[in-house]
Order: C-alpha cells, then sequence, then structure tokens
C-alpha cells in the first residue's frame, strides 16, 4: 500500500476510533502515535483535538509526508469527518437530554522538529455543551454510553486550565497513567467502562454571608462567642478563627463547618485590651474565599474592684459624657417650670397688644408664638396678627427657629 492510501486511511480512521474504538494498523513503514486531547471550557463546552504523529527517520519519509501534505484534498476528508462526529453528538444529546452541537471543525497536516522531524496530522473541533454544568459542579463523562477503549500508542488527555482558577478537581475516574496541576492522562491500552472516563469539578469559591461577635465589649476572664455563615453550605469544610491578642500574639483554632454552612467557636480571654479576629482557610484547602472578611475588633476589659464606672471608661470622659444630658434636663426642667408660671393676668384690664407686653416682661423679655398662644388663650391666627403689630411697632422682633417663632422684647 502506498504512503498515500495508508495515511489516508488513518484520516478515516480518526473518525472511526472515535465512533467504534478500533484501530487498524499502520501501514507503508510509518507507526503512528494518537493523542486525544479534551480541553475543557467553563461554558461547559469542550475543544477536542485528534492528533496523530509519526516519526520521519530519513529524508525519503519527510519527503512522502510533505507530498501527502500538499496534495490532500482537505475539504473532502474534513467535511466525512465533520458528517461523522456531528452524527456522535446528535446521539450523545439524545443520550443525556442536553443541547448538543459540533462546530468549528479544523484539519491541519504539518511537520515538526527540528533535529528529528515528525509529521502530525490534527483533527480539531468544538463539542459544544459537552460538560455537565450545575451551579457548583462541572462533570465529565456521562457522553461516553458504552465506555471508551485506547488501543497501544494511544493516549488520552483532558485539560482543565481555564478551570483551575474557580474549580477544583474533586473525583477522578478510573485512576489516570499521570496527571498534573491542569491535565489528566490515560495511556493504552486501556478499556474504560459505561459513563468513563468519570471527572467531576467542585466550584472552589466561597463566599462568607456572616462573620460577627456575640458581643464587642467583654470582660477579661469571659468568652468570646464568633459565628458566622457560607456559601455554598459546604458541610465538613475546615476553618481557621485567629485570635489576635493585644500583644500581637495569635491563637488559631479550627472549626468545622455544619452542614447549613453555619460555623461557630468560643474562645476565653485572658488579656485586656483590644483584640482582633480573623477568619481564613487551611493553606491546604481546595476552596477559595471570594473576599476575605475585615477582622473584627473587640475590647477586652478588667473590671477594678469597688469601681462603679462603666468599664473602660476613663472618669475625665465620664464627666464629658455626663455633663451634656445634665445641662439639657435642667433647660429642659427650667422651660417645663416656666410654662407653668405663664398664667394669663385679668384680661379685662389689658389690652391683646398690652397683655403679650406683659407676658415677655414677666418671662424675662423673650418666648416663643406658641407659649404666648397658650398663655393669652388667643386663636392661632389672633396671635400671629398681635404679634405682627406689635413687630411694626417696633416693640418685638420674631426670630425664626425651625419651625417656630421666638418673639422678645426690644
Amino acid at each position: 500500500m502506498s504512503f498515500s492510501k495508508a495515511v489516508a486511511g488513518v484520516l478515516l480512521m480518526v473518525a472511526l476510533v472515535i465512533l467504534s474504538g478500533w484501530i487498524p494498523p499502520a501501514s507503508g513503514g510509518f507507526e503512528f502515535q494518537t493523542t486525544y486531547r479534551i480541553i475543557l471550557q467553563k461554558d461547559s463546552s469542550a475543544t477536542w483535538v485528534v492528533e496523530l504523529s509519526t516519526t520521519l527517520d530519513s529524508q525519503e519519509d519527510l519527503d512522502d509526508f510533505k507530498f501527502f501534505e500538499n496534495n490532500t484534498n482537505r475539504t473532502a476528508v474534513l467535511s466525512s469527518f465533520e458528517s461523522i462526529i456531528s452524527g456522535i453528538v446528535s446521539r450523545a444529546a439524545s443520550l443525556t437530554g442536553r443541547n448538543m452541537r459540533a462546530e468549528n471543525f479544523n484539519l491541519s497536516i504539518y511537520t515538526s522538529g527540528i533535529l528529528k522531524q515528525r509529521g502530525i496530522i490534527e483533527y480539531r473541533f468544538t463539542w459544544v455543551n459537552f460538560s455537565l454544568k450545575t451551579l457548583d459542579t462541572i462533570g465529565v463523562g456521562d457522553v461516553f454510553e458504552g465506555g471508551f477503549y485506547l488501543f497501544q500508542n494511544e493516549t488520552l488527555e483532558i485539560h482543565y486550565s481555564e478551570l483551575a482558577d474557580d474549580y477544583f478537581l474533586k473525583l477522578k475516574s478510573p485512576q489516570p497513567s499521570a496527571e498534573d496541576v491542569s491535565r489528566v492522562i490515560w495511556r493504552g491500552k486501556m478499556d474504560f467502562p459505561d459513563g468513563e472516563p468519570k471527572l467531576m469539578f467542585q466550584n472552589r469559591i466561597i463566599n462568607v454571608e456572616e462573620f460577627f461577635p456575640d458581643s464587642t465589649l467583654v470582660k477579661k476572664g469571659s468568652s468570646i462567642s464568633i459565628q458566622g455563615r457560607i456559601s455554598p453550605p459546604t458541610p465538613g469544610l475546615t476553618i481557621q478563627i485567629v485570635y489576635r491578642t493585644p500583644e500581637g500574639s495569635e491563637a488559631v483554632r479550627e472549626i468545622t463547618v455544619e452542614d447549613n454552612g453555619v460555623f461557630s467557636d468560643t474562645y476565653n480571654t485572658d488579656t485586656a485590651g483590644n483584640w482582633s479576629v480573623s477568619m481564613r482557610l487551611t493553606s491546604d484547602s481546595p476552596y477559595r474565599l471570594s473576599r476575605i472578611p475585615q477582622p473584627l475588633r473587640l475590647s477586652v476589659y478588667e473590671e477594678e474592684s469597688g469601681s462603679e464606672n462603666p468599664p473602660g471608661i476613663p472618669p475625665a470622659l465620664l464627666l464629658v459624657i455626663l455633663i451634656p444630658p445634665v445641662i439639657l434636663l435642667v433647660i429642659l426642667l427650667a422651660n417645663r417650670f416656666r410654662r407653668k408660671s405663664l398664667k394669663p393676668p385679668d384680661l379685662s384690664m389689658l389690652s391683646d397688644e398690652d397683655l403679650v407686653i406683659k407676658l415677655l416682661k414677666d418671662a424675662g423679655g423673650r418666648l416663643t408664638q406658641t407659649q404666648i398662644k397658650e398663655a393669652t388663650k388667643f386663636s392661632k391666627s389672633k396671635t400671629s396678627i398681635v404679634l405682627n403689630e406689635l413687630q411694626r411697632k417696633g416693640l418685638v422682633r420674631k426670630i425664626k427657629r425651625g419651625r417656630e417663632y421666638i418673639v422678645e422684647l426690644v
């Protein structure tokens, strides 16, 4: 068989291997190694790359491969491949109940290498909705109805570098032949059972919904109670609560998140002063906090014997706090007494204007318009008319204070 026919058979085999898992032996002196790369994407799509590579040991091999590269009807070959793959994807869509399609088909034939040349035939396409994506997970494997078979010299790689920031690999089956930070690898011969290879990725982002103390003022020797809640709940997750004393030393306590996402801790204080309490994940945790909450600020006080002052408040500061309320109380009592002492005089003996003037003099020269109305028993409109007339004559003046008028003698 000529090289061209042998390679043409291999090109058709690329489609057949995905369809039936069978590869005929290579002919023409070329031994092809096949690598299947599935590159996962966040939107649940996957880029499939099927690469066949062979070592070109002599100039004759290189010339033969170049001839094939330059003379292959790529359009016809790719069209056939696209038709078969589209049928496979359609069948997978029916099997899983998800809308799927294959797109972005491409065929590349090229040589690579400097000291050692390799001939490479590469198919590439995008499988839309390849992965099963939920709120917190991305799963791979349900499209492999009947499993998957790797022959000798075949490799399957699943890449997930695009997921690595927000997801971590929680489950893989069967155990891969090798793996690194963002790739798992299986090498043939290998017969995968139904639904495998299977990978499950877990969302690594944790949101802190609540983080608070039961009190920000704690007596020395008493307990600080810290509570919080995360989402998603992630039961069993280990969280570290870090208590920092006024001297700067730290106590780290590890607690476990409950089924509903709630966590709590209690710690006994032994030093008076300002404390801070923060939370974090363990250094080996696969999860990551979306936002690190601000440290809690607590004041731990030491109660002095015989002291009746509130804890933590110096006597001078206590005076500053107490004096304004006392002054306000005196003013309120004085106004109340003044109101009670404002009794209307004998109305038959004075005119309306003289009555107002007398009230102002008896009150020290100043009253509110409301106080004048209450003392004289005038209506609101009559009070306003009398005061306006007195102001026109220059005997009183009205000063606006908020919604009230202050009336004072001139």
